[in-house]
């Protein structure tokens, strides 16, 4: 009898653990995902403000994925843009065509808010119109 009491109780721990683990699991690819677009955010307005290849870069979402273009239109397809796949289970707004684009040289932008939506959690970044991301 006391070994049956120990088994549950040693089975209600182990199934507590590895609920608690999935919901860091979603909670770490949730944050994760966010990380990626700031990330994407970020290297294009650099782009912008270093004036590399003379023009504007910006962001764009076109699913399954980021793109990182240059100019003032996201192109899919195009040879010059950086494609980035979004995790699975993204649902993402804010972001679809045509984009964040960041002004060469002073990197500002008109001001948006993206929300990212995966696994039941969902992620808000601001940019206002100085191109400032805020998350």
């Amino acid at each position: 009898m006391e070994i049956i009491v120990v088994i549950a109780i040693f089975t209600a721990i182990i199934s507590l653990g590895l609920f608690m683990s999935f919901d860091s699991y979603r909670g770490f690819s949730s944050r994760s995902e966010r990380d990626t677009v700031v990330s994407l955010l970020t290297s294009a307005r650099s782009a912008a403000m270093a004036n590399i290849n003379q023009t504007s870069w910006g962001v764009c979402y076109v699913a399954p994925n980021y793109i990182t273009f240059r100019g003032t239109v996201c192109t899919p397809g195009a040879a010059t843009n950086l494609v980035v796949p979004a995790g699975g289970g993204v649902a993402v707004a804010g972001l679809y065509l045509p984009g964040v684009v960041f002004t060469q040289l002073s990197g500002t932008t008109t001001a948006t808010t993206t929300t990212i939506t995966q696994n039941g959690r969902t992620s808000t970044i601001t940019i206002n119109y100085e191109g400032t991301i805020t998350w």
